[in-house]
């Protein structure tokens, strides 16, 4: 049982994974077809990383944990987003 339960688990990894790539390689081909437009959306994107939320405390661990969370918010944010353009592609959607 402890084999099959490991197998599914790294046969889901392997998947996601798998998603995740192909999603970015045509996230990839959708930025150089459109330049200007990828451009400015990168741009907005890091600016809003390094924006600091208006809610955050005074003191600069509360600013430095709050900027690790836009972090990781954006990175999963990404990465979900990434995951349903590759679904959409390995499904044939």
């Amino acid at each position: 049982m402890a084999a099959e339960f490991d197998n599914n688990i790294l046969s889901g990894l392997l998947k996601t994974g798998i998603e995740i790539s192909i999603g970015a390689a045509s996230k990839s081909l959708e930025m150089v077809s459109n330049p200007a437009k990828s451009i400015s959306e990168v741009v907005s994107s890091v600016s809003s990383m390094l924006t600091v939320p208006e809610e955050t405390g005074p003191g600069l661990p509360d600013k430095a944990q709050a900027l690790a969370g836009v972090w990781l918010k954006q990175g999963l944010s990404l990465m979900a987003e990434l995951q349903a353009a590759g679904e959409k592609i390995t499904k044939g959607k």
